[in-house]
Order: C-alpha cells, then structure tokens, then sequence
C-alpha cells in the first residue's frame, strides 16, 4: 500500500512525492506509470507484466519496490490522515480582500515617505537615541517578532495549498532563527509555488510600510517624532536590509528558490559555482583540477550560463552593502562608544552603556575568531581520521 502521492509531469521527467512529508524522486515517464499502477491497487507482479506489455521490456519490481520503500512512498500499516491545520486562515491571509488591504498599506506608506522624506527609511533612523546598548538591545529583540512573521507567511502560503508546512525556532550561536519546511511544495504546479515561495518577503514589505505608517501617525504637533516612532523607523530600516538580503543568490536565499523554480532546476547553485571553477582552472590552466560536467543536470547547464554572472554580482553587492550601510553603522558605534569611555568628563550612565557595548561587540568577535581557530586546527585532524 502507497502513501497518497502527488505526480508533477515535466515532460521528460515525471516529480513524484509525499506532501505530508519532505520524501520525492524523479521519475522517467514510464517509471511514473508504472508507479500508479501499484497506487491503484494493481499487485506488483501484475504491475510488471502490464509494464512488459505496454513498454515491450522487463522490469526488475523488488529492485523498485525497494526504491520505492527509501523514498517512503511505502506505506507499512495504514496512518490516519489528519486535516492540514491552520488551512483556512492561509487562505484567508491571501485571498483578494486582504491584497487589497496589502495594497492600500503600501500605498499609505509611499504616501508618508513622499509627504515628510524624514519617514524615508535610511541608515540614520537606526541612532534612536544616545545609549547604544538600548539600539543593541531593541533592533534585536524588536527584528525576532518579524523574523518570526516572515517564517509565518512561508508556512501559511504552504498551508493553503494543503502541505504539512511547518515552522521551527533554532539558533545561530546564541541569536534565535525562525526556519520554514515546506514539506511537498517540489510536487506542487510551479505556477502554485511562487507565493510560498515569496510570501515572506511579502511579509517583510508589509512591516516595513506598516512601521513606517505608525511613525508617522506617533508624530507630535509641532511635527517631531517621539521615541516611539522613531523606534519604529529603526526596525523599518532593518526590514528594508532583510529585503536587500534576498538579493544575496549564492546564500540561496527565496529569490535563489524562485529563480529556480521558474527555470525548473536541479542544484543551479552549485552547477553555477562548478563552471566558474573550470573556467579559473582553464584559464590558469591547469585542467586537472576541474569538475567532470558530464554531471550537470541540463537545465542547470543551460541556466547556469546566464546565472554564474549573477551569482558573482551578487558577491559584489553584498560588498557594496557591507562597505556604504554595514561599516559606517559600525564605525558610527563605535566611534561613539570609544569616545565616551576615553571622556573623562562623561556620565556614568553615558560611560558603562558604551562600555558594556564595547564589551558585547569585541566579545562576539574574539568569540568567533575563537571558533573559527579552533576549527581550523581541528580539520586536519578529520581529515586524517576521514582518509
């Protein structure tokens, strides 16, 4: 007996999987309907006598079969199938009434930021106040709820197609990451992949209007912004750099998925970073050191032509973000922090805020130069132990 399966025909391949789990293989055409015979009912023996007759050659069942049992496609006792949870309100957040409310958000916010520029979200917006622990602490604690939010759009956008989505929190070092599976989505129709796929920019979008709409209406008479607005403008600048960051291809990021999703693609990443290699190692030559790339899915080869520039473009703009918004916020800080601690005419409360800021910044980085000594000593050792 057979999970409930799901075929995608692509033509020269046939994408079969589970969508209550992450389980699916490419199949030839022949293999896919030999597959849903054994779904209807038909016994494996019969099942190859009918492939015999249809495709005039023989098929060895318990080597298929047994594929079949890797994938988990085998159902051993029969599983009672539960509703996919949270269905509805999936669909609620993406039905037309709420792309028009999505609409007029945005709408609103290109209005704020053409009326009063000051509400344009820029760099600046991040020093809220004098106390830099407290930008620390806030952009931290105030980005974990929209990172939250962004996982959630992801999971709901898969939840409405019916996929058994899922949302888990997981850490990097000690900062908290929020992690989407979107279990069966590889089975879905392409044109149905694209809004899980960038739901959660979409919720990134979304924050960064609404935030910089309820900086706008936190404004005083006299038009100044009060510290809660400008909180709000802050993280808005956040959001705005988690959107520029989808732009970074080779950390495959969901602009990497859609791509290749669009183009239908095996592993364009790693096709894309084999042929920028050959083409070093031809180029110095020395032809020994390249990939075979007899192993290049073909349409990852044909994509990768056009792709391997993007994927070096993308290198480059993530430089020219860490050089014009990443290194000034980090000299500014600081900077400042330095010349609080050397001025000996500063408050207390001024002194041990940059102090402590001080601290957590070069702690972290004597933490990860640690770490990454240690690593770097440790790999021979794996290596001898892996020969």
């Amino acid at each position: 007996m057979l999970h409930d399966l799901r075929y995608l025909d692509e033509g020269d391949r046939v994408v079969v999987g589970r969508t209550d789990c992450d389980s699916y293989g490419v199949f030839p055409p022949d293999g896919a309907a030999l597959l849903q015979e054994l779904a209807r009912g038909r016994p494996p023996d019969e099942a190859a006598a009918w492939y015999a007759t249809r495709y005039g050659e023989s098929v060895d069942m318990d080597e298929f079969v047994e594929t079949l049992r890797e994938l988990s496609f085998v159902e051993d006792r029969p599983v009672r199938k539960r509703p996919v949870r949270w269905q509805r309100l999936g669909r609620a957040l993406f039905c037309p009434a709420a792309w028009i409310l999505y609409g007029a958000l945005v709408a609103a916010a290109v209005a704020v930021c053409v009326a009063d520029p000051r509400f344009t979200p820029v760099r600046g917006h991040v020093f809220f106040t004098d106390y830099l622990v407290v930008i620390e602490l806030t952009l931290l604690f105030g980005q974990l709820p929209l990172v939250v939010l962004h996982e959630l759009f992801h999971m709901l956008a898969g939840r409405r197609l019916g996929l058994n989505s899922s949302l888990h929190l997981g850490h990097r070092l000690y900062f908290l990451v929020a992690e989407t599976k979107l279990d069966g989505l590889v089975v879905v129709p392409r044109r149905q992949r694209y809004l899980p796929i960038l739901a959660g920019m979409l919720a990134d979008v979304l924050a960064t209007c609404a935030l910089t709409v309820v900086a706008w209406l936190t404004r005083h008479p006299d038009g100044t912004v009060p510290i809660g607005g400008r909180v709000c403008l802050a993280i808005a600048f956040t959001c705005l750099l988690s959107i520029v960051a989808q732009l970074y291809f080779f950390l495959r990021t969901d602009v990497y998925h859609l791509v290749t999703t669009v183009l239908g693609c095996v592993d364009l990443h790693t096709t894309a970073r084999e042929m920028l290699h050959n083409r070093f190692w031809r180029l110095v030559r020395r032809p020994h050191r390249m990939v075979a790339e007899t192993r290049w899915d073909p349409r990852d080869r044909a994509a990768a032509r056009w792709y391997a520039p993007l994927y070096v473009t993308g290198y480059l703009f993530m430089f020219a973000t860490l050089v014009f918004v990443a290194l000034p916020l980090t000299y500014r800080f600081l900077s400042g922090a330095v010349g609080v601690v050397t001025d000996p005419g500063a408050p207390a409360a001024r002194f041990w805020d940059a102090a402590l800021f001080l601290f957590a910044v070069l702690g972290q980085a004597a933490l990860a130069g640690f770490l990454a000594l240690r690593e770097h000593k440790q790999k021979p050792h794996k290596q001898k132990e892996l020969s």
